[in-house]
Order: C-alpha cells, then sequence, then structure tokens
C-alpha cells in the first residue's frame, strides 16, 4: 500500500507495538509466528505487487483469526469506510499451525486464501470503500470468483484514535440470491443465528432457499 508520507524503522516499530498491544486486549495474545510475506505488498504504477504479512490470534474463540497490521499508518490514518479506519480479521475453524507446515494443512490452505484475500484488498483499499454489510467480488488462484462480505468485528483504540476490525467473511455464490432476498444485514444475522459467523470456512452448506 502507498504511504502518504515516509516513517523511520522506529516510528513504525512504535506504533507497531501500540496497535498489536491494543487489538491483543481484543482477540487475546497472538501467535508468536507472523507470515512474513517474500514480497512486501506495494504498488508499481498502477499495479498491486506483493501480499501482507499475516498475524494470527489462537485465543480468542474456537480457531484462529488473522489480521493485517499494516494498513494504518504511525500518523493514524489508512484505508478508511463510513466507519472509519480499519486493519483486515478473518476467521477459520481449523486450529492454529505453523503456517509453513509441509505437507499443508486446511488451516495453511485457508490461510493462504486468506493472505491473498487481504492482500487484493488492501492493494485498492486507498481507492475503493469497502463499507459494512456490503459484498466485494474477488479472484482466486484457480481464476474463479470469491465473494467477501464486511462487517465491523470490533473497535479498537491507539491512543485516542478509533478504529476498527473489518470482518472479511467469504460466501457462496450461490448465497447471493440469500443476500438479495433478505438483504445484506439480514443476511449477516442470518450468519450469526445459525452460528457460521465469523467463520469463512466453505466446508458447510451454503444458506439460501433451495
Amino acid at each position: 500500500m502507498k504511504e502518504e508520507q515516509n516513517f523511520t524503522n522506529e516510528q513504525h516499530a512504535e506504533y507497531h507495538n501500540l496497535k498489536l498491544k491494543s487489538i491483543e486486549s481484543i482477540l487475546g495474545v497472538s501467535a508468536e509466528t507472523v507470515g512474513l510475506s517474500i514480497i512486501p505488498l506495494g504498488t508499481i504504477g498502477d499495479i498491486t505487487v506483493g501480499a501482507v504479512d499475516m498475524y494470527y490470534f489462537p485465543n480468542h474463540i474456537s480457531g484462529t483469526g488473522f489480521t493485517t497490521m499494516q494498513l494504518i499508518n504511525p500518523d493514524g490514518k489508512g484505508p478508511k469506510n463510513k466507519k472509519g479506519t480499519y486493519e483486515l480479521i478473518a476467521f477459520t475453524k481449523q486450529a492454529y499451525n505453523n503456517p509453513e507446515q509441509d505437507p499443508p494443512t486446511e488451516f495453511n490452505r485457508i490461510e493462504r486464501r486468506f493472505c491473498d484475500t487481504f492482500s487484493q484488498i488492501a492493494g485498492v483499499a486507498s481507492k475503493k470503500d469497502f463499507n459494512p454489510f456490503e459484498i466485494c467480488q474477488l479472484k482466486d488462484d484457480n481464476g474463479g470468483n470469491k465473494y467477501i462480505i464486511f462487517d465491523v468485528y470490533k473497535e479498537f483504540k491507539i491512543g485516542k484514535q478509533k478504529h476498527h476490525l473489518l470482518l472479511c467473511h467469504e460466501i457462496f455464490e450461490e448465497e447471493l440470491a440469500t443476500v438479495d432476498m433478505f438483504g445484506h444485514k439480514g443476511f449477516v444475522n442470518m450468519l450469526k443465528m445459525i452460528n457460521i459467523y465469523p467463520y469463512s470456512d466453505l466446508d458447510r452448506n451454503w444458506v439460501g432457499v433451495r
């Protein structure tokens, strides 16, 4: 992501620690391992390259949470929607294990899928709003479509400034008709009622009228 100004390594490190401490107060202690990208997320002209770093939270709810930590800059600025500035979050029911496990497990596969999702969203977030209950369509590694519905998961503060964790909840293409029928917020509430929310695992039946 393109930054509005340059910051020193010390500024980044200090702000990162404050951000992590604030998010850990909500999600519990993060895993010691960080999924560092080989090529950091950035832009070359109008082309987005690289990927976000992945942070793992196995101590919040059953399964594992993933977050970004690079979107909000040390000056408190970053991508915004109608609720303010945010970092991204997603969840799997899979228990945390080493992100570099070989051969890969189901956890590793969904971790890579969400690294790609986060990276695609972060790559355009400075130009496009991603608002709660809206749906965006992305491409997966196989050239197919994947669909993300957003929600404000939790708010957090760094100093006196409020931010939020914007949940990226993957849904089935077949569920878009259900969204049209019940409305975006109604569909999210439905996912909550049947205990699918906030998990993005797709080893489930899709929700809707068959």
